[in-house]
């Protein structure tokens, strides 16, 4: 494993090379990511070492992907993932991701990772930094930096849906939008395709993403749609969507779930938009009443996950009225070199 030491000598910070950890610091490095996931409520991907191993570990094989531990002697205080990826749009980026152990950071803690995040950014004078519930944002807020993303992360538990209130909600929107009309899809289909990215680019312009300096736009063409629908059918996902459809037969809202056949624990709903002449008319509980009875009904899911901008209530008060409840706080940040 190699070393990084800071000025401060009371931590380091350890390569780990996938390949040559024995089973004992498999184990150990599983228990780490158990306390983990305990401390920010993160999803229980993973059940075992084996699986801890074939689908996190084995992704650390990549030059261009760096696992680094914190310790503090024989105590792990933490996990840096250092990742070669893109932006929405294609734009090369280095991601550095920060989980911490304990709940208390101490100043001798923080001071080392201001190292270790300058030494990055040193080398790639970018720098992309993911911290969780505010963590360490008096070090990040030094330097030169946008914000490029916060997202309050949300969990359902299946237990928590009420699907006689669902079946009861569902008729009385069928009755109060007689001039409407609600649809399912596992796909987007050709003849939907370019009506589904319009709405979807109209709606994302209204999201409180855009707020922040550093956010990048997403853009969904009707060429990128078929693209995603190719690689859902290799990957094995499911694209359920409800669209809403009024009496010229305009798609005016749609909401959207992404379900992993092959492990379909946890789904994840994205992208609920509702046209601007048609908001106020509850369409999104309905979408939504819609949407999770029939995950209920079809889908053997533990928990499904949606994330929302801290600041987009409409949306976060539709997912609470299903039985969302909060999870965690994920920001990143944009660093740039001085």
């Amino acid at each position: 494993m190699g070393t990084f030491e800071g000025v401060n000598i009371m931590y380091r910070v350890y390569e780990i090379n996938p390949k040559l950890l024995t089973e004992s610091e498999i184990n150990n490095l599983y228990s780490v990511n158990e306390v983990l996931e305990n401390k920010y409520n993160f999803l229980h991907r993973l059940n075992n070492v084996n699986d801890y191993k074939n689908l996190f570990l084995s992704s650390f094989t990549n030059t261009d992907n760096q696992l680094l531990l914190i310790k503090k002697a024989s105590e792990t205080c933490g996990i840096l993932t250092l990742i070669k990826t893109f932006d929405w749009n294609g734009n090369e980026q280095h991601k550095l991701t920060i989980s911490l152990c304990d709940l208390v950071i101490d100043e001798a803690l923080v001071s080392f990772i201001d190292e270790v995040i300058k030494n990055k950014l040193d080398k790639y004078n970018e720098l992309s930094v993911v911290t969780y519930n505010n963590e360490l944002k008096q070090i990040i807020e030094k330097y030169t930096h946008k914000v490029a993303l916060r997202g309050n992360y949300y969990t359902l538990n299946k237990s928590d849906i009420d699907v006689s209130l669902l079946n009861r909600y569902i008729e009385e929107q069928e009755t109060k939008n007689a001039d409407l009309s609600i649809r399912f899809t596992d796909i987007i289909s050709e003849d939907l395709i370019e009506e589904y990215c319009n709405l979807f680019m109209e709606t994302m312009e209204d999201m409180t993403d855009v707020k922040e300096d550093g956010y990048v736009q997403y853009v969904i063409t009707p060429e990128k749609q078929r693209q995603i629908n190719e690689s859902n059918k290799k990957r094995n996902l499911s694209h359920f969507c409800y669209m809403i459809f009024n009496s010229n037969n305009d798609l005016v809202a749609k909401s959207n779930v992404s379900v992993n056949n092959s492990d379909p624990r946890f789904p994840y709903q994205f992208m609920i938009g509702v046209k601007r002449p048609y908001r106020g008319r509850n369409l999104g509980k309905w979408l939504y009443a819609s949407m999770y009875k029939r995950l209920f009904e079809t889908i053997n899911f533990e928990k499904a996950l949606v994330c929302h901008h801290p600041d987009n209530t409409p949306a976060i008060n539709v997912s609470k009225w299903i039985g969302y409840k909060f999870n965690y706080l994920e920001t990143t940040y944009n660093l740039y070199k001085q």
